[in-house]
């Protein structure tokens, strides 16, 4: 009878450990200026888009999007917590229940509205 402890299971019967892919910095630094999916320990995953990357302290400056609400957070994380990364192709910015942005409204004579006013209601 034979029995195994640990790292000493023959080959064919040990299990392959789950990695974890940590991001490279010169990976960061083509995304900056783009959408991508990432996993941010304390925050889960996330779509956010790269403002800058900060090669000689390893800052990552992004907005952040969260479900369920997917609500703007201006985030700073070390390029080592991001795990895992890939360019994200859904509606920008994103919006719960995965439809488009919000389109501007124009009302009819009388209601208000417009392009300008929605513009404006954006940012402010």
């Amino acid at each position: 009878m034979h029995f195994y402890h640990g790292e000493s299971f023959p080959e064919p019967y040990r299990q392959q450990q789950p990695s974890v892919q940590y991001i490279p910095p010169v990976v960061i630094g083509r995304y900056v200026n783009q959408w991508i999916q990432t996993f941010i320990p304390g925050y889960g995953r996330v779509i956010a888009y790269v403002l800058d990357y900060n090669r000689r302290t390893g800052m990552v400056s992004m907005f952040i999007y969260q479900p369920p609400f997917y609500r703007r957070r201006y985030l700073q994380v070390y390029h080592g917590d991001l795990v895992g990364i890939s360019p994200y192709f859904g509606p920008t910015p994103p919006r719960p229940g995965g439809g488009g942005p919000p389109r501007p409204p124009y009302g009819g004579p009388g209601q208000g509205g417009g392009f300008w006013p929605w513009l404006i209601g954006q940012f402010f």
